[in-house]
């Protein structure tokens, strides 16, 4: 006779059918369900014997203590790309699996009207259905119908076959229907929508079996639906704060089959599948078409150990990627969403306003106040003689390094906040680097070595010289590393905080266009007034008959203020 699972016996409904009792039509019963679930599979197997009259359910043969003969009998018995490891040619059947189990009674059942008032047989052996019976020496176990009817029953659907695992189609819910916001919907009755972002969709739909309510729920699973407008790997996750890290995750593509994941953090590292007895998803299915992927399956709502779905509010995360294997996301988001009535509502995203901060502040230090003290020294001939130039460079140094104090301090602050390891990118790499460099720079600036007084004949030293080169490339180097850092950073904020394309597009162009313009004020300018200054000097020792240059002395603007009044960040040129 049939052979079924306890998990479906138990649950009253086909788990790859809410709409098919168990016992009443176990003929419609997948190979994948039975056989590839391991829910199903785990729960151990009966043999049920013929109907009962009165009731139109099978009843219950015996237990069978050797899951592992019935599972290799089964693959053998079905259809090839049917159920995972079934063999059997095209004429296997990929619904209702049928055999003749022969064995020794091992124990007597307890009494109760399920699986466990049966016996249990051990010695089994699996037999093709077409073998009979020598003799039946069973009682059966005739479980009472639930008191209300079924819906009719659904016609089996055939199962198809890509990549490298079998797709199925989804359990049979009723037609997509035009969403209408703001009104709200009977989600567990008719299709409903979330739109996600503008090329990302989310349909659902919940279970719900005859013999429960959706208050209670017992049994309930959810047919999801999420439709992408591009080829990559999709997802939609469940959490419990809002946060990746702890949550749970389906994630799928054309050439990664739907699977659960664990959120353990951030890096795709942390992020891997749940071990093979918790992939319980039903109907898993990845197509991409007209140019769209489309991921699908239903899943068991209440799990042990894992994120229980609920009837009315929950928090989900979703997300999506470039290509179809795994990597970092392209947007994300979260929100939270009641199943029943369909309302939503995005989640503020963690941070946002501090990280947005973060890259103000940042910009701000190394993309004008650093430029403009480079410029100050570099152009300082544009200024009113004196000490100006150098009042100015030492302000917008120290403003900027101040700066850059607070938004380093932030970073590490909210990176410990939100769970993150600290220096464990590019970006923060580079960020604890220019730290480093720019604080050198500041010590440097302190403790420079001695500078020849105004129009005295002594010359500078060689450390001083050393010096002067030092500060100088060190101050390059550091404006260099930081145009890159904020294009990184806005790189960053961008993907976490799903940024559109066309406004990440739009930010990185001006922020690139000024960055041109202050780095061609600093060479064009700074060369410039270079050679001018060099084409006096040679001017004025031909008119003095080849005089030394020190006897000329320095213009005015260029003497070197007291060495306490300095504060240099970067300095190009001729800066003391």
């Amino acid at each position: 006779n049939y052979i079924m699972d306890q998990f479906c016996i138990n649950l009253g409904h086909l788990l790859d059918n809410n709409d098919i009792r168990t016992l009443e039509h176990p003929e419609e019963h997948s190979y994948h369900c039975l056989l590839d679930v391991p829910v199903c599979r785990n729960s151990g197997y009966v043999v049920l014997t013929d109907k009962d009259e009165t009731t139109g359910m099978h009843c219950l043969g015996y237990r069978l203590d050797d899951t592992e003969a019935i599972y290799q009998a089964g693959i053998a018995a079905g259809q090839e790309g049917k159920c995972k490891d079934c063999t059997g040619d095209t004429t296997k059947p990929v619904y209702g699996y049928r055999a003749t189990v022969t064995g020794t009674v091992k124990e007597l059942g307890d009494g109760t009207d399920g699986p466990g008032g049966t016996p249990l047989l051990e010695n089994t052996k699996v037999l093709d259905a077409s073998v009979e019976c020598n003799s039946t020496i069973v009682k059966p176990v005739c479980m009472a119908p639930p008191v209300t009817e079924p819906s009719p029953t659904a016609v089996a659907q055939p199962v198809t076959y890509t990549g490298s695992q079998p797709t199925y189609p989804p359990t049979p819910v009723p037609q997509p229907v035009t969403y209408t916001a703001p009104s709200t919907k009977d989600c567990s009755k008719e299709m409903c929508e979330e739109k996600l972002s503008a090329d990302y969709l989310l349909m659902y739909q919940l279970n719900v079996p005859k013999d429960t309510t959706l208050e209670k729920c017992d049994g309930c699973t959810i047919s999801m639906e999420l439709i992408y407008n591009g080829e990559a790997w999709v997802s939609i996750g469940f959490s419990t704060d809002g946060k990746m890290v702890g949550g749970e995750a389906v994630i799928g593509s054309a050439s990664l089959a739907p699977q659960k994941y664990n959120l353990a953090s951030y890096e795709i590292e942390g992020v891997q599948p749940m071990s093979e007895d918790q992939q319980t998803l039903i109907n898993p299915s990845v197509e991409v078409k007209n140019g769209q992927t489309i991921m699908k399956f239903t899943k068991i709502m209440k799990e042990a150990g894992e994120i229980e779905i609920s009837t009315t509010d929950n928090t989900f995360l979703w997300a999506h990627g470039t290509a179809n294997f795994l990597s970092m996301h392209d947007e994300q988001g979260a929100f939270e969403l009641n199943l029943s009535s369909g309302i939503s509502e995005e989640l503020i995203p963690l941070n946002k306003s501090v990280w947005l901060a973060h890259g103000i502040i940042a910009f701000l230090a190394w993309g004008v106040l650093i430029p403009f003290a480079v410029q100050a020294s570099l152009l300082r001939d544009l200024l009113p003689k004196g000490p100006l130039w150098i009042k100015l460079h030492k302000v917008f140094n120290a403003t900027a390094y101040a700066s850059f104090i607070a938004l380093f301090a932030i970073a590490v602050a909210y990176t410990s906040k939100e769970g993150k390891p600290h220096f464990n990118n590019d970006h923060q790499k580079m960020g604890l680097a220019m730290f480093i460099m720019a604080s050198v720079q500041i010590i440097g600036g302190v403790v420079r070595p001695h500078q020849p007084a105004p129009g005295s004949d002594e010359e500078k030293t060689k450390v001083r010289k050393e010096w002067e080169v030092g500060h100088r490339v060190l101050g390059v180097a550091l404006l260099a590393c930081a145009f890159w850092q904020i294009d990184d950073g806005m790189k960053l904020y961008s993907r976490k905080y799903s940024v559109s394309e066309s406004h990440e597009d739009k930010l990185s162009i001006a922020y690139w266009v000024w960055t041109g313009v202050m780095s061609a004020v600093i060479v064009v300018g700074g060369g410039y007034f270079k050679l001018r200054k060099k084409s006096s000097e040679n001017t004025l020792n031909e008119a003095s008959g080849g005089a030394k240059e020190e006897e000329v002395g320095p213009k005015e603007e260029e003497v070197e203020p007291k060495e306490e009044e300095e504060l240099p960040v970067a300095q190009v040129d001729g800066a003391p």
